[in-house]
């Protein structure tokens, strides 16, 4: 007699057991994703408080705003600092400024110089922008959105909706166009900030610049 060939094919248990593993592998990417973006919304938080206080401690310490020092060179010789502030009392250009001269980014030249930011900075040049954990930059510039914010402020760019509404929350209202931290959807144009319209609110897919009251 011929024997009939038996058909090959999984039973319900077997495929109980792959759909099992398969939302098992399915889940522990997305927990993995959630941890990463848990840890740079830190790595976040941890740099803006930092930048703040360095900020501040410059102030205290030489009677002038980093970036707009108009005695730098003097007062670091051997920082190599390509140019010195206008000591109006507030920063002048953009924070995303591509001009090492400006004064929003001779402030990063002035913190490094002094030795309270010790980041990112080369001898050939001390004054780049850091970057930040969503593959974007901090930086510093006066007034924000339109005269929204009509202060000193650090931005940063290269948010995600969820990353960035944590970031408000922790720190302010958790809403993107109140309080002390506002925010707009990014549009990838150096200089987006200073005559930008901020979001209605912390839309999901959308990428947000915020910018944090000084």
């Amino acid at each position: 007699m011929t024997k009939k060939q038996s058909r090959a094919g999984f039973t319900l248990v077997e495929l109980s057991i792959v759909l099992v593993i398969i939302g098992l592998i399915i889940g522990g990417v997305l927990t993995g994703r959630q941890i990463m973006q848990n840890a740079q919304i830190t790595n976040a938080l941890n740099s803006i408080q930092a930048f703040q206080a360095q900020f501040q401690t410059y102030v205290q310490n030489y009677g002038a705003i980093p970036g707009d020092d108009i005695n730098n060179t003097t007062r670091f010789p051997n920082a190599n600092l390509p140019g010195k502030g206008d000591g109006s009392g507030t920063l002048n250009g953009e924070f995303d400024s591509g001009t090492n001269t400006d004064e929003t980014r001779l402030v990063w030249g002035d913190l490094r110089a002094a030795d309270l930011v010790k980041n990112q900075g080369t001898a050939a040049d001390i004054t780049p922008q850091p970057t930040n954990p969503f593959n974007g930059i901090y930086g510093f510039q006066h007034t924000a959105f339109t005269g929204a914010i009509a202060s000193n402020v650090l931005c940063l760019t290269n948010v995600p909706a969820d990353a960035a509404m944590a970031i408000d929350s922790r720190l302010d209202d958790g809403s993107s166009n109140t309080g002390s931290i506002q925010a707009m959807i990014s549009t990838g144009a150096a200089g987006e900030v200073t005559g930008g319209t901020v979001a209605a609110d912390y839309g999901k897919g959308q990428t947000f610049t915020l910018c944090v009251r000084m």
